[in-house]
C-alpha cells in the first residue's frame, strides 16, 4: 500500500479508500507517514458500524446504552473534526437518539452540507418508544426565528450542499414539513426523498417541473393528511400508513411505479379514485388491500402493468376472487407477487 502511495495520485488513493468501510479506511493510517492522514479525505462517511449499532441497540435508559451512545457521538465528532477532503459524497448516521446529542447533530448536518454531500441519511433508531429529534430550519440552516422560509440567513458554504444533494433520507426524525419543502425547492438535483416515521409532517407538495424529484417514499408518518403530486418528474411513489390520506396525483407522465399500503375497507373506492389519473400508464403496482367482496365491483383497466404485487390478510375468504379481477384488469401482466399477512 505504501508503494502505491508513491506512484498513484492523491485523488485516486482517496477514491480507493472511499470504497472501504469507514473504520477500515481509518486503519490504513498505520501503514506509513504518507498514509497517516489520507483517510481523512474519504468521501464515504457511513457511520453504520455493526458492532457500534449493536451496542446502541440496547434498551434505552441504562448506563451501558448511554455510554454506547456517547462513544458513537464522539466517534462521529472525531471524524468530522479531522476530515480534510473538499467533499463528501455520502454521510449516514444511524444510532439511538438521546437528548444530549442535538448540538452534535446540527453540526453534522452543517458539515455535510458544506462538503457538498450527495447522499444524506439520518436514522435515529427507535426501540420501544419514540424519543425523536425535531429538525427545524432555524437550528440547522441558520434561519432567523420567525422569519419567512424563503429568506434564510444561510452561511454561503451551505449552498454547496443544496446544489449537490441527490438522495435525502430521514428516519425517526421529526423533520418540519417546511424543511422538506425547502429541500425540494432548493436542491436542483435532488432525485430521491424518503421520510419514515416523522410525527409532524402532515402535508407534502411535489408540484412543478422545476422540482427534480424522481423517487418519493413516505412511510408511517401518522399525522400525514395530504400528498399532492402534480406537473412533476416523479417516476416512483411509495406510501405506507394506517390512515386514508388525501392523495392527488395529476399530470405526472413519467410515473410508472406506485406502491400503496393503506389497509382499509374503503380501499378501492378511495385508492383507485386517487390513482385514476395515472393507472393507465403504470408498469409496476403494489397494493395492500383488505376489502369486503362485492360482485358488482368494477376494476379499472391497467393495460401497462407488468409487475403486480398484492398483500392481503390470511383470513380473507375472498382474496382469490378479488385476485381474478386484478388479473382481468392487467391483461399484459408478466410478474405476480402475493404476500399473505397472518396475525396471531
Amino acid at each position: 500500500m505504501g508503494y502505491l502511495a508513491c506512484y498513484l495520485p492523491h485523488e485516486i488513493l482517496v477514491t480507493i479508500l472511499s470504497l472501504l468501510p469507514l473504520k477500515e479506511a481509518a486503519s490504513t493510517s498505520i501503514l506509513s507517514r504518507q498514509w497517516q492522514y489520507l483517510w481523512t479525505s474519504t468521501m464515504n462517511l457511513n457511520f453504520d458500524d455493526e458492532d457500534t449499532l449493536c451496542r446502541t441497540a440496547r434498551p434505552p435508559g441504562g448506563k451501558a446504552q448511554e455510554l454506547a451512545n456517547l462513544r458513537y457521538v464522539n466517534w462521529v465528532n472525531s471524524v468530522v473534526e479531522q476530515h480534510r477532503g473538499p467533499k463528501v459524497e455520502q454521510f449516514r448516521v444511524s444510532f439511538h437518539l438521546d437528548k444530549r446529542s442535538s448540538s452534535s447533530i446540527d453540526k453534522w448536518i452543517r458539515f455535510a452540507m458544506k462538503k457538498g454531500v450527495q447522499m444524506l441519511d439520518i436514522d435515529f433508531l427507535e426501540y420501544g418508544f419514540h424519543q425523536s429529534y425535531t429538525l427545524f430550519p432555524h437550528q440547522v440552516f441558520g434561519f432567523k426565528q420567525g422569519s419567512a422560509f424563503e429568506v434564510p440567513n444561510l452561511d454561503p458554504c451551505m449552498y454547496t450542499g443544496f446544489k449537490s444533494l441527490k438522495d435525502l433520507c430521514f428516519k425517526n426524525v421529526d423533520v418540519a414539513e417546511e424543511v422538506l419543502q425547502y429541500f425540494l425547492s432548493n436542491c436542483p438535483v435532488l432525485e430521491r426523498l424518503s421520510v419514515y416515521n416523522s410525527r409532524y409532517v402532515s402535508r407534502l407538495r411535489v408540484v412543478g417541473t422545476s422540482i427534480a424529484l424522481k423517487y418519493l417514499e413516505i412511510r408511517e408518518c401518522f399525522m400525514m393528511e395530504s400528498i399532492e403530486i402534480r406537473d412533476a418528474n416523479l417516476v416512483s411513489f411509495t406510501y405506507a400508513g394506517h390512515t386514508i390520506i388525501n392523495l392527488l396525483i395529476k399530470n405526472v407522465p413519467r410515473l410508472v411505479d406506485v406502491s400503496i399500503c393503506e389497509p382499509n375497507n374503503l380501499f378501492f373506492e378511495v385508492v383507485f379514485t386517487q390513482l385514476s389519473y395515472c393507472l393507465s400508464q403504470l408498469e409496476t403496482l403494489k397494493l395492500t388491500y383488505n376489502v369486503l367482496f362485492r360482485c358488482d365491483r368494477i376494476f379499472p383497466t391497467m393495460p401497462n402493468v407488468r409487475h403486480l404485487g398484492l398483500i392481503f390478510e390470511g383470513d380473507d375468504a375472498f382474496a382469490l376472487v378479488n385476485l381474478t379481477y386484478f388479473l382481468q384488469a392487467c391483461p399484459y401482466l408478466h410478474k405476480l407477487v402475493l404476500q399473505v399477512c397472518v396475525y396471531s
